[in-house]
């Protein structure tokens, strides 16, 4: 992704991205295996700034949401407030699907492009 602070790629790769079905699922996320300089935006499990909030920042295990499909744990739909679909804990920390002003990827970077690319084992 590029960072709308400083116009450098970073990227986060995953050994292992995995997307369940949707009628068992909802398109359910697993990731694992993290590496790369831009962060562990999709498996975070501690807090932010000594909040107290831990876990909420993980996507890993997320159900898919849209604006017609409320899949996600937090109370109200994330979607629409993002402007965008994704696998959504507490509607932040990592969205690259959303509205330009909503994206997001750990705290540290505001992506201004991003790209999802799997590759086949």
């Amino acid at each position: 992704m590029e960072d709308r602070s400083t116009n450098l790629w970073v990227s986060a790769e995953y050994w292992s991205f995995t997307i369940g079905d949707e009628l068992n699922d909802k398109y359910r996320l697993d990731v694992a295996g993290y590496s790369g300089d831009a962060g562990d935006g999709l498996n975070y499990e501690g807090d932010w700034d000594g909040d107290g909030n831990f876990g909420i920042f993980n996507h890993n295990g997320m159900k898919f949401t849209t604006q017609d499909q409320d899949n996600d744990p937090a109370t109200g739909n994330c979607a629409p407030d993002r402007g965008g679909g994704w696998w959504y804990n507490s509607c932040f920390w990592a969205c690259l699907t959303c509205a330009e002003a909503e994206s997001e990827w750990s705290p540290q970077y505001d992506p201004v492009n991003s790209r999802m690319m799997i590759k086949p084992q």
